[in-house]
């Protein structure tokens, strides 16, 4: 299995794991608690709106990281967990970007959603599907490399390192997913490169300091979302 870590497109895969951990990925993980479904959107807010209101559905998004006129709530794992529903519509800066391109270009890809807070059971995940190539794939800021992102993907390498152990699967890793890996062995240091990142010193900004602590969390959700179809549902 080969192992490759990249920027806002993946080079090829089978499985794609998308990380925007501040918020984009957190807030999907933790509304999935609540909620069946998650319909991420990139389209003008008024269609958004009427969207919504069609469907009946809560809506979420942001903006330069901050909460969009006539939506419910901004991107917020914080928030997300005093709203529940059939159906969560989310707007974001970048990661709704991602995932639409990802699919256009991949048809057949896999593609989860992955983070810090989930990373033992997107390992697990990947494992059991045991896949010729999986490619995580960092959101970052406008196309441009974030921190965070990579600090998330090299926490679930290490958790698929740790998975494969019990199995047959040989593990092929890039060396730009192999410098995610060694960097991010030490937890601590890791949520301490996410607390000091640029997203979180501007989301401690904006009074989200409280997303930010959720965000840096290890290994604190089981939910693995899948994206098909334009839907994230569990998987």
């Amino acid at each position: 299995m080969l192992i490759n870590l990249s920027l806002y497109q993946p080079k090829n895969t089978d499985v794609a794991i998308v990380i925007d951990l501040l918020r984009a990925s957190t807030t999907i993980i933790k509304s999935l608690e609540t909620f069946n479904k998650v319909k991420p959107v990139n389209i003008e807010d008024e269609k958004i709106i009427q969207l919504s209101k069609k469907h009946n559905a809560i809506l979420a998004g942001e903006r330069k990281r901050s909460k969009i006129k006539g939506f419910d709530l901004s991107n917020s794992p914080k928030d997300i967990q005093n709203y529940e529903g059939e159906l969560l519509i989310l707007k974001t800066t970048n990661g709704t970007k991602v995932l639409e391109n990802i699919q256009k270009k991949y048809e057949n890809a896999i593609i989860l959603i992955g983070s810090s807070i989930n990373a033992e059971e997107i390992a697990k995940k990947i494992i059991q599907l045991n896949k010729e190539k999986v490619e995580l794939v960092m959101a970052g800021r406008r196309q441009t490399f974030a921190i965070e992102d990579y600090v998330g993907a090299g926490i679930i390498i290490n958790e698929i390192i740790k998975a494969s152990k019990t199995t047959k699967i040989d593990l092929e890793l890039t060396e730009y997913a192999k410098t995610a890996q060694i960097v991010t062995k030490d937890l601590k240091l890791s949520q301490e490169l996410i607390e000091d990142s640029t997203s979180a010193k501007k989301l401690r900004l904006l009074n989200a300091g409280e997303d930010v602590e959720i965000c840096k969390q290890i290994n604190k959700s089981t939910i693995v979302p899948i994206y098909k179809n334009k839907i994230i549902t569990q998987y």
